[in-house]
């Protein structure tokens, strides 16, 4: 459900193409003087539901900006989240018959690889935000950070004095 609303509200908010916001330096993203689609709902979706946490949704439109660069398709070129994303595809197909090896690098590089999932699973996710490459795309993000979080709980437990820390 909620994957189904984070696609959603992108949706959304790449039809309106907000503003960059002040809060988009919080979260990672340099505004400049013109800002992608993709960019501009992150800011947005980041400052509108996150609270201190990891979002998903950033983190996901991080990867699908660098996978774009890895073939130099850039997002501003495009008008909308779909024809960026079949660029994207467009690029992929060609070079997987001339490089096979290069994909499996380009996954490792954009960290594909940890998350255990595939360059197509991520291409499928850019073009279709509601089909199942992005809840594929999600459920391995929340995995991941889930992982992450695991080994940070773990830091912050009392010692057998009950004292936390150090």
């Amino acid at each position: 459900m909620s994957s189904t609303l984070n696609s959603t509200a992108l949706v959304i908010l790449l039809r309106q193409r907000p503003s960059p916001s002040p809060k988009a330096a919080i979260i990672g993203i340099a505004p400049g003087p013109v800002a992608s689609p993709l960019t501009q709902a992150t800011a947005v979706s980041a400052s509108m539901f996150s609270v201190d946490s990891l979002n998903i949704t950033a983190v996901k439109v991080r990867l699908m900006e660098r996978a774009g660069k890895e073939f130099g398709v850039d997002q501003t070129d495009y008008e909308s989240v779909s024809s960026y994303g079949a660029a994207v595809k467009n690029a992929v197909e060609a070079l997987k018959p001339q490089s096979p090896s290069a994909i499996a690098e380009i996954e490792r590089q954009l960290g594909l690889d940890q998350l255990g999932v595939s360059l197509d699973t991520l291409v499928g996710a850019i073009g279709d935000p509601r089909g199942s490459a992005n809840e594929s795309l999600d459920d391995a993000l929340k995995q991941h950070a889930g992982r992450q979080g695991e080994g940070d709980a773990a830091s912050v437990q009392p010692d057998e004095l009950g004292l936390y820390g150090g």
